[in-house]
């Protein structure tokens, strides 16, 4: 984190939610793993920053999905995270809807580049499933997912492989470390919010069936 914002965290201009958790669904989600997940990072995130009471630090999508009062909501929480957290799993990669998610933070990531106030991608991938490197298509390929400080048990079995092993403690450990690293990208990003208008275009052809994901 820049010397100038201290080790109290971010300065108090960001008061936007911090994180997007992007993720894959199956039947059952979000299931208690995910669930335990969001409400570790959040917790976390609530104690690393200055974020006021009201504001939820992590968006996790769990309603069903239909409806345009649903779509608006989702294309509220893409305009103003601050950080995508797309959790890296073969569910995700075959989702359209992450997809789209992706492309909404590619996008407002783009109109900073053109206002020349762009520092780095607003994007910090968590493992959540054991994957070898040659199992994680583009564009999630492109950021770094494992790092050093994060553990090797980590990188072998992921998130989920922590909790369904009962590795309480490293767990714990995992997601502080990624909390950390969320708020530093997210101080220096600087993503600016933008007009969910913007993500219309990306979510007209996903008007199908209530419910559907890919």
């Amino acid at each position: 984190m820049p010397e100038n914002h201290g080790r109290g965290g971010p300065p108090p201009s960001i008061q936007q939610p911090y994180a997007f958790l992007s993720y894959g669904r199956t039947p059952q989600s979000p299931g208690g793993h995910m669930k335990r997940f969001h409400a570790k990072l959040s917790a976390d995130l609530m104690e690393l920053t200055d974020l006021g009471a009201g504001i939820d630090p992590v968006y996790l999508d769990s309603r069903t999905r239909l409806g345009a009062a649903w779509r608006s909501e989702l294309k509220d929480h893409l305009a103003r995270c601050q950080v995508l957290v797309p959790v890296l799993s073969r569910r995700l990669f075959i989702s359209k809807w992450c997809d789209v998610e992706w492309q909404c933070f590619e996008r407002r990531q783009q109109l900073q580049l053109a206002r020349r106030t762009f520092t780095r991608k607003a994007v910090v991938p968590v493992l959540w499933t054991p994957l070898s490197p040659d199992e994680i298509p583009r564009p999630y390929a492109d950021v770094q997912y494992a790092h050093d400080d994060l553990g090797h048990d980590y990188v072998d079995g992921g998130l989920f492989g922590l909790l369904s092993d009962g590795r309480d403690r490293t767990f714990n450990k995992v997601v502080y470390r990624l909390a950390r690293n969320i708020v530093e990208v997210a101080v220096s990003a600087r993503l600016e919010p933008c007009d969910p208008a913007l993500f219309d275009d990306l979510f007209d052809p996903l008007n199908g069936p209530a419910g559907e994901e890919h």
